[in-house]
This record gives C-alpha cells, structure tokens and sequence, in this order.
C-alpha cells in the first residue's frame, strides 16, 4: 500500500512511560498504513501494546516519537482542543464496557455526541432514533441502560459512536462482556458497518473474530511482529 493512499500513516511511531526508575516502551518504532474502508483486527498478548496502539490512533494518547498522519494531516503535533476536535470529527469508540450514561434512556445516549457539535435537539433526536432503529432498537428508545441486556447496550454504544458519521471506528475488545452468540452478532454489525465503507480497527483476543478481519496484525513488547491477511 502506497502511504500516501493511506487514511491512517504511523511513522516510526513510539510512546514512552515511566515506571518508577524503569521506561517503559508501550510502542517501540511502529510503522503502519491503513486504506479508507479497511478492517483491522490487532492481536497480541497484555503488555504488548496493542490498547496504547489504539489510543494513539483515536487521538486519545499522544506519541513520545514518531509520527502520525490522518488523512494526510500531522496530528502529532496537535493541542488538545485541535485533538478534541479531530475526535469528534473522525472516530467512533466502542468499548468492552459500553461506557453509557446510566442516568440516560438510549435515545439521550446515542445523541450525547451530536450535543458536543451544537447540532439542534430536534435534529439531534431524529438522527438518534434512525440510529436506534438502524440497531434493532425500535422498542427500547425510552429504556435505560439497567434496563437493557449486555448486547442491547453494545448496540446503543455502536449507535452513539456512529451519531456523527465518523469515517473509522475504533473498538476494544467489544464482545469481551458478551456471550458467543450475542457477541457474533455485535461482530456482525460491526462488519456490516465495513462493508458500507467505514475503516475498522478492533483489538481483540478472539482469533476466530480476528480472522473475519481482512487484516490481523500482531503486536509483542511494542512492535508490529507481522501483518497478516484475513478475510
């Protein structure tokens, strides 16, 4: 793959932290090109780097060395708000833990971004049920999360990450908290997702979900080990 056909281009990418008297590499000269509408699955034992990976890539940690272009833009160098800002505009999280507001029903879930861009609440409101129903939630609208099952809140976090159309989205171990059939149908959407152009990156422990992937890429002590094809 050409780099400069690359949405996402990591160059001799490193994050440091300290350990008491000890450094530690979380991310040990990284290189890596990832295409627009691409599915990555990012593999490695704990400890390896591959959650550091995905916060540096989702602008939610920064890199001691290196570099790291978006859509041809060096974000390394970014403040926080210029950061805060390319969040917003370019990823969707989803989580293992879904991370929903407990206090919130699952339309006020899903909308929660939209607020942050000053979108209207009317237009807010019906983006969220057009996600809601997207997600097989048509009759959960005014329920809150307490009231929801594990796979029914995943889809509310894939719905609010999808709120301002992000074109990458980034999940962490996202059928960690859900059974095998609940969680091959999270996959599902999230494939399906792809398939409509998204780019995809998951970290995941599950090599049959990581094989669904076209790309599996293995991490160890920081390093990219190898890239591998998927699907």
């Amino acid at each position: 793959m050409a780099g400069q056909s690359a949405l996402i281009r990591l160059q001799q990418a490193g994050r440091s932290y300290r350990s008491g008297e000890a450094e530690v590499r979380a991310l040990d000269g990284v290189d890596l090109a990832v295409a627009a509408g691409s599915s990555w699955a990012i593999l490695g034992a704990s400890g390896s780097g591959k959650s550091t990976l995905l916060n540096v890539l989702g602008c939610l940690d920064r890199l001691s060395s290196g570099h790291y272009h978006l859509g041809g833009e060096d974000v390394s160098s970014l403040d926080d708000d210029q950061l805060s800002d390319v969040r917003l505009k370019s990823f969707g999280f989803v989580f293992q833990s879904f991370h929903l507001i407990p206090q919130l029903n699952v339309l006020e879930n899903i909308e929660l971004p939209l607020y942050y861009c000053g979108i209207s609440a009317e237009a807010a409101r019906e983006r969220a049920e057009q996600l809601a129903a997207m997600m097989g939630l048509d009759d959960r609208w005014l329920h809150r999360p307490s009231q929801l099952s594990g796979g029914q809140q995943q889809r509310v976090a894939i719905a609010r990450a999808l709120a301002n159309d992000p074109p990458i989205l980034l999940a962490d171990e996202p059928t960690g908290n859900l059974d095998t059939t609940t969680g091959a149908q999270i996959i599902k959407v999230l494939q399906q997702l792809s398939a409509q152009g998204k780019t995809l990156i998951m970290v995941t422990h599950d090599q049959q979900i990581a094989a669904q992937m076209e790309r599996r890429l293995f991490m160890r002590d920081g390093r990219v080990l190898r890239i591998e094809e998927g699907c």
